[in-house]
């Protein structure tokens, strides 16, 4: 392992990033709502955004931006409360004027500054408050700043989820991957997911970034499905300024890249998890394991449609030994199967060999499904691909 995880470490960790959250009333009850993240230098940049039919102003608005630069960004403004969905025309006007203002505050292109919005859906943003909020955001902003920003970002969420590891490349270089996230609910993985910022000293090629940020997203965030709802604002954006003492990520078959990606697979695993965890609230997480797929993406298939049947999870909820929601859940998942050879087991306990019921004991499958997580393994026996999905027990599925 080529990381570390750093101590207390934040968005606003790396070499030359300052961040901040302020509130300015945008939330119901009095809180931090409005987190601003600064790059001194111009950072190049990738996104993943919602796959949602319907995507949120910011969305639009990011798009455009990096479509002609991605190459020399300044600063993510995020808000929570009010989410700048389902409003027409006005919520890219007032989308265009919060980047304007950031701009102008921060003395840098307005082409540089990356939106995202959070909370209810349909609601415009109060721009006056969110005018005096990016004043003050602007003038507060410090490398000490990070948890300030990621619970500037949270609404549902019960505590904020951040992380900074530091990655060494050999004879004393190093460079530190940040990053904050949000999310409780709308997660499910086509890619919606969340609300994410990342940060990093490294200098990376442009194009090397977007790929590396796919790959990480997908055995992350893209593993999530807690609720099967896409959100309209979903997005996760990392910004490399390229400050550290480093020379650049250039060739994706150097040791150098294999240790950047393993630094960024960390950094995304964790905090996909702190998100799952917070998600789970008093239920339990369920970790969905399918192997002996044709093809990787029939295993996820298999898989997601496990994590979304609300058969499996209130089996799993009440720890009542009956599987047959699984049995369900994998031949309606459309993909091409042999039952004559299918394996089901919940943890220690096999429940299904070679297409048929084997003998088990029902007071340890009760077991199994007791404890505050639940792991699951589906075996197709029909390749070698294999794929791991987690959710988690909801509210209504759990016991009175």
């Amino acid at each position: 392992m080529s990381y570390r995880i750093i101590e207390d470490g934040h968005i606003s960790t790396p070499i030359g990033y300052r961040s901040t959250g302020v509130s300015c009333g945008l939330k119901e009850v009095r809180a931090r709502d409005l987190a601003l993240v600064y790059s001194t230098q111009p950072a190049h940049a990738a996104a993943l955004f919602t796959t949602n039919a319907i995507p949120a102003a910011p969305i639009f608005f990011n798009q455009a931006v990096l479509s002609h630069n991605n190459s020399a960004l300044r600063a993510v403004l995020i808000n929570a409360g009010q989410a700048n969905a389902g409003i027409g025309p006005k919520g890219l006007s007032d989308a265009v004027e919060c980047a304007k203002m950031v701009a102008e505050e921060l003395e840098v292109p307005r082409d540089s500054v990356l939106l995202l919005s959070t909370g209810k859906i349909g609601v415009p943003l109060s721009m006056d408050r969110i005018h005096g909020g990016i004043r003050r955001a602007a003038s507060e902003l410090d490398s000490g700043g990070g948890r300030r920003a990621a619970n500037a970002i949270l609404t549902t969420d019960t505590r904020p989820k951040d992380r900074a590891v530091s990655a060494s490349l050999g004879n004393g270089r190093s460079f530190c991957i940040a990053g904050m996230a949000k999310g409780s609910r709308m997660i499910n993985p086509r890619f919606a997911t969340l609300l994410a910022v990342l940060t990093t000293d490294a200098a990376i090629d442009v194009s090397l970034l977007s790929h590396s940020l796919e790959k990480s997203v997908e055995r992350s965030f893209g593993r999530l499905s807690i609720d099967s709802d896409t959100s309209p604002n979903d997005g996760i954006i990392i910004l490399a300024n390229g400050m550290a003492e480093c020379p650049p990520i250039v060739d994706p078959q150097s040791a150098e890249y294999r240790v950047w990606q393993e630094a960024l697979d960390a950094i995304c695993f964790d905090l996909s998890q702190q998100v799952l965890r917070d998600a789970v609230a008093n239920g339990k997480v369920i970790a969905i394991n399918v192997r002996g797929a044709a093809s990787e993406a029939d295993a996820r298939t298999v898989a997601v449609a496990l994590a979304n049947s609300t058969s499996v999870r209130w089996a799993c909820a009440h720890a009542v030994a009956d599987w047959g929601g699984l049995l369900v859940a994998i031949g309606a998942s459309g993909v091409a199967l042999r039952p004559d050879l299918l394996e089901l087991q919940f943890a220690h306990v096999p429940v299904m060999l070679e297409g048929v019921p084997t003998a088990y004991e029902p007071s340890a499958l009760v077991q199994s499904l007791s404890g505050s997580e639940v792991e699951i393994y589906v075996d197709l026996h029909v390749g070698t691909h294999s794929a791991t999905t987690w959710t988690c027990t909801t509210t209504g599925e759990s016991p009175v």
